[in-house]
């Protein structure tokens, strides 16, 4: 009797923690759209605007700065060793990279590109192609860019980027390209 007791009452203890939810789940994967978007997806898009230049113009060098935080770190992976600059630096490097290549024009642009947030911080994985064009030669690139923002009163900076680029051994897979 005690077994056909202790029995049912197991029974009805596994029954009562198994009940089927009737609220719809809203926190998934498959239905996750990320608040912030298309602010996100514009503070990305106009730092690299600010790094475009065309044929005839001059580079903006200040207005760069003006899409990140005055702590922001840039972080190269170009090379076997990560090279890590500030914002000021990353500028100061951008600007002697136009001026001893003699670079007329340059475009950097995102190919694709995924979006997660969680509340005020966000990270968007960034494909892009860059060109410049100078008197030596051109130079084109693929790479990946992870940027990492944060939303201020004035709205998403960027707090870091770090990125690699297509190079002997490593492409670009169709992941990051939206395939």
């Amino acid at each position: 009797m005690k077994k056909l007791l202790l029995y049912i009452t197991c029974i009805i203890t596994l029954s009562a923690c198994h009940t089927k939810s009737t609220q719809p789940i809203t926190d998934s994967a498959a239905v996750y759209t990320v608040p912030d978007d298309q602010a996100i997806t514009k503070a990305v898009h106009d730092t690299y605007a600010s790094l475009t230049f065309k044929k005839g113009d001059t580079p903006n060098y200040d207005s760069i700065k003006t899409h990140f935080i005055p702590q922001a770190q840039l972080i190269s992976c170009r090379s076997d060793t990560a090279r890590v600059t500030t914002i000021n630096q990353f500028v100061y490097l951008f600007r002697s990279f136009v001026e001893a290549d003699t670079v007329y024009a340059y475009s950097e642009k995102e190919v694709f590109g995924k979006t997660e947030q969680f509340g005020k911080i966000a990270e968007r994985i960034s494909t892009y192609k860059a060109v410049a064009n100078s008197k030596k030669k051109d130079i084109a690139e693929t790479g990946v860019n992870s940027f990492q923002l944060i939303k201020t009163p004035t709205g998403w900076k960027v707090s870091s980027i770090i990125w690699d680029v297509e190079k002997k051994g490593l492409k670009v897979p169709g992941y990051y390209l939206g395939k």
